[in-house]
């Protein structure tokens, strides 16, 4: 439950406060989501996980059903998640989405419909951008960026930008300084 309070940080630090905070639904998801996995990972006595269980899967189905999000507790989700706007968030059972992510709305991380097994695993500090779909057994690196609107089912390098459907490199990370490549490169794949 400490990745909730990270949440909760990451959500203040970018203005939210008081009552917008507590009311916003965003909050709400990733609150049932915070509990279904922590049912999942580390169940409390059986006693009280039985009524935790039935409100876990009374939340979930609500934000799944009204807001229009679906954070599977199976999923492993890093501290300081943020979601900027609800609806149309689904995020797979088998991704891995590390640490300061942020997601728009109409995301989804999930499974490859052509036959390809697994889910895509995030780096830290990634953003993916509203409408962008992220599927298959790929890996975004750390500080990746996705744009609006993407189709990425190809691996993504530490610190690139991706754009387009199919999503293309359009940046990659400016190189430390002193490096023989210290300006920002685009890919023409």
């Amino acid at each position: 439950m400490h990745e909730f309070a990270v949440d909760i940080a990451r959500y203040k630090a970018k203005g939210n406060s008081g009552k917008e905070l507590w009311l916003n639904p965003a909050v709400w998801a990733i609150a049932s989501y915070r509990l279904g996995n922590w049912l999942n990972v580390a169940p409390p006595a059986m006693i009280v996980r039985l009524p935790l269980k039935l409100i876990s899967f009374a939340a979930n189905k609500f934000c799944e059903v009204f807001l229009e999000m679906h954070l599977d507790p199976s999923a492993t989700i890093g501290g300081g998640l943020y979601i900027a706007h609800i609806g149309g968030v689904h995020i797979n059972p088998q991704a891995v989405i590390g640490s300061n992510c942020d997601i728009a709305h109409r995301v989804t991380i999930g499974a490859s419909a052509m036959g390809r097994k697994g889910a895509p695993v995030l780096g830290d500090e990634v953003y993916i951008g509203t409408g962008a779909t992220l599927v298959g057994k790929i890996k975004i690196g750390t500080g990746a960026k996705i744009a609006a609107n993407t189709l990425v089912m190809t691996n993504v390098p530490d610190g690139a930008t991706v754009m387009g459907v199919p999503g293309r490199i359009i940046m990659r990370a400016r190189k430390a300084p002193g490096s023989a490549d210290a300006k920002d490169m685009t890919d023409a794949n």
